[in-house]
């Protein structure tokens, strides 16, 4: 079990980062690479186009609000997003701030 309330929020490996984005490991495979993690997205555009050649990505929403591709601001709590292996993804809009669970099945190594 983690307490994630007692982990300190620590930056990521960036690459495609264009924000000062957080996260909290929660937990990673280290045979298969998978990885449970939350992020924390501070208002703006937070991410280059990318996808994750190794790995699905799942994410839920725990609270903030991001711009869709149409304009519109939407909630993000209770969301849940899925991208496949390789699917390209990201330039998210952050309107406001945002934290996201997210899981990857494999090495979320990404690529620009």
């Amino acid at each position: 079990m983690v307490d994630a309330k007692k982990l300190e929020w620590v930056d990521p490996p960036r690459g495609y980062y264009l924000t000062d984005v957080k996260q909290k490991v929660l937990w990673t495979d280290e045979e298969t690479g998978a990885t449970m993690v939350l992020l924390k997205f501070p208002v703006g555009v937070v991410d280059k186009i990318h996808s994750h050649p190794e790995a699905n990505q799942f994410c839920y929403g725990l609270s903030g609000e991001i711009e869709m591709p149409d304009g519109n601001s939407v909630p993000v709590e209770g969301t849940l997003s899925f991208f496949p292996r390789g699917e390209k993804h990201g330039a998210s809009n952050v309107t406001k701030e945002c934290i996201i669970f997210f899981y990857w099945d494999g090495p979320p190594t990404a690529e620009v």
